[in-house]
């Protein structure tokens, strides 16, 4: 049974969160190290730190596509509460997780009131009032200018919002911390990571991959919503691997793991602009250049679980080729596993037979031939074509209760 360590894997499935036609925020992290901050010098216990933890670090998982982050990177943002709700309804059903639904749906809830969940001064959650303060202050920062020299203005913006956008008391507490310099770089500081983890401390959970399955499934439908030609797109490549995999005799934990890194196999595409993603026509080759680097920030951001999970290489591999023509890291033969060969597999018939901007999706029959001929140029193993060929009945069932699952998930 694998050993996890839950806060390293949010901080790190929370950078996924973080790109932005800016390139990498960190935003997450620096807004979850100011909430811990403040909710030690508020006297919150350990078990409230590690729930105000949680909301933290996937406090915007509700704002999917790249116009949307751009509006919250506005100070005085007039109506952030779709993205809030949004991640409320993402959390929710995650058992390990749902303590934050609540935090996140509040955590743009001014004090004075006037909020859609009706809530207003102490009767918002705490840990959603600071992550409030956190999240503004990390939204004042600017790379332009040294980060000691913007404290004073931007101490003054959030003491000038006190009794009104902000509680009081936790203005209070953040003037007091914010007179020491260490409390400005750390926010900045290339150790911010450790930092931050240093804060919340190990949380070691030793779990069955079962407990694990709905933080990837949070995960994926952040990914698909991203686009309405993916909105089912992760579930899809993943029930395909899971049944694949066990078609060809891999055991039920191999399965699940399967499932798992099928429904994180495009976790990368979080880091690539929708006006490429939904492109009509072909891609450029500067276009294309975008899209390759999805699957190496999958592999990056999973790579510190590989060890336990094998789960990194499963998903991060989908486009590499056995003829070493695949990308980004032009593997071929022996260098990819079992695992990975499947994937590729799985991610092609679901692409083929999902709806893109470009084309309708495919019939099978026009699905079997680009397959069979991608066999046929070395590229993708021929094995586990053939499993998928076979599994014909089973995998058009298993579409039309993909297509109602993913209908319902858009509806919801």
């Amino acid at each position: 049974m694998p050993v996890i360590d839950l806060a390293r894997l949010l901080v790190n499935l929370s950078l996924a969160l973080d790109f932005s036609r800016r390139g990498l925020m960190r935003h997450h992290q620096r807004v979850a190290l100011v909430a811990l901050r403040i909710g030690e010098a508020a006297g919150i216990s350990f078990e409230e730190r590690l729930d105000l933890f949680k909301a933290a670090i996937i406090h915007d998982a509700g704002a999917v596509t790249w116009p949307e982050k751009d509006a919250l990177e506005a100070f005085d943002i007039q109506d952030p509460w779709e993205h809030c709700r949004r991640g409320h309804q993402f959390v929710s059903d995650v058992d390990i997780l749902a303590p934050a639904a609540e935090i996140i749906l509040s955590h743009h809830d001014r004090w004075r009131g006037d909020n859609p969940s009706g809530k207003a001064g102490a009767g918002i959650p705490l840990a959603a009032r600071i992550i409030h303060l956190a999240d503004r202050l990390d939204v004042l920062l600017t790379d332009r200018e040294y980060i000691l020299d913007q404290r004073e203005p931007i101490i003054k913006q959030i003491q000038l919002l006190s009794g009104r956008v902000f509680d009081p008391d936790l203005v209070e507490i953040f003037m007091r911390l914010a007179r020491a310099e260490s409390f400005w770089l750390d926010i900045t500081a290339p150790c911010l990571t450790e930092n931050l983890l240093g804060l919340v401390g190990r949380q070691i959970f030793i779990v069955d991959l079962t407990q694990l399955m709905p933080v990837a499934r949070l995960f994926a439908r952040v990914i698909d919503a991203k686009s309405p030609f993916t909105h089912r797109h992760s579930r899809g490549v993943a029930a395909v691997a899971r049944h694949l995999a066990r078609h060809m005799g891999m055991g039920e934990g191999e399965c699940l793991l399967m499932e798992m890194a099928g429904l994180l196999h495009d976790l990368g595409k979080l880091t690539v602009p929708e006006e490429i993603l939904e492109k009509p026509g072909r891609l450029t080759e500067k276009e294309f250049n975008r899209i390759k680097q999805h699957t190496y920030y999958t592999y990056w951001l999973l790579k510190p679980f590989d060890d336990q999970l094998s789960v990194a290489r499963w998903a991060a591999y989908h486009h590499e080729k056995l003829n070493g023509q695949g990308y980004p890291f032009r593997l071929a033969g022996s260098q990819l596993c079992l695992g990975s060969r499947i994937m590729a597999v799985s991610d092609m018939f679901t692409a083929l037979k999902e709806d893109r901007p470009y084309r309708p999706g495919l019939s099978w029959a026009e699905i079997e031939r680009i397959i069979g001929n991608q066999v046929q140029e070395g590229a993708l193993d021929g094995w586990v074509a053939g499993a998928l060929f076979d599994s014909r009945r089973d995998l058009e069932e298993m579409w039309g209760e993909i297509t109602i699952a993913g209908d319902r998930c858009e509806l919801d």
